[in-house]
């Protein structure tokens, strides 16, 4: 049975270059790959994403029936990446692990115990797959 694509928006408010990347991302994954779909649906909690060396963050919100992108860290946050643009948009595209990137001193990731392992299940829906190619992944 197909699932349907859940829905990704922005808020109102949110203007910045880097919700409208992580919108687009989200959006072309969810509409390619019913794996994807069905861990979207799964996912609850609130993730923001800062770059360090641009001045901007997103909170991505995952609430099962929705993706809400917001500018700007908004509490409350079960996690958090933080890093430089260039290695949040190599998250974003599923090219690197946060867990090692973390490792390696390239990100600072953070995670409520109840939600620890978010930022690995937000790798693991942005991460590239071998179901298809997406060599075509426009920013």
């Amino acid at each position: 049975m197909a699932t349907d694509p859940v829905p990704v928006r922005l808020d109102e408010q949110a203007a910045s270059g880097l919700a409208h990347i992580v919108q687009q991302y989200l959006v072309q994954d969810l509409a390619e790959f019913e794996k994807k779909r069905r861990q979207a649906v799964r996912m609850r909690g609130r993730i923001a994403m800062s770059a360090s060396d641009q001045d901007t963050s997103v909170t991505l919100d995952f609430r099962g029936d929705e993706i809400v992108i917001f500018d700007g860290e908004c509490a409350p946050l079960d996690s958090s990446i933080n890093g430089s643009y260039q290695a949040l948009l190599r998250l974003l595209q599923g090219r690197a692990n946060p867990l090692v990137e973390h490792l390696r001193g390239r990100l600072r990731v953070r995670s409520r115990p109840r939600r620890l392992f978010l930022p690995l299940r937000l790798h693991r829906l942005m991460k590239l797959t071998t179901e298809g190619n997406h060599a075509g992944r426009q920013v």
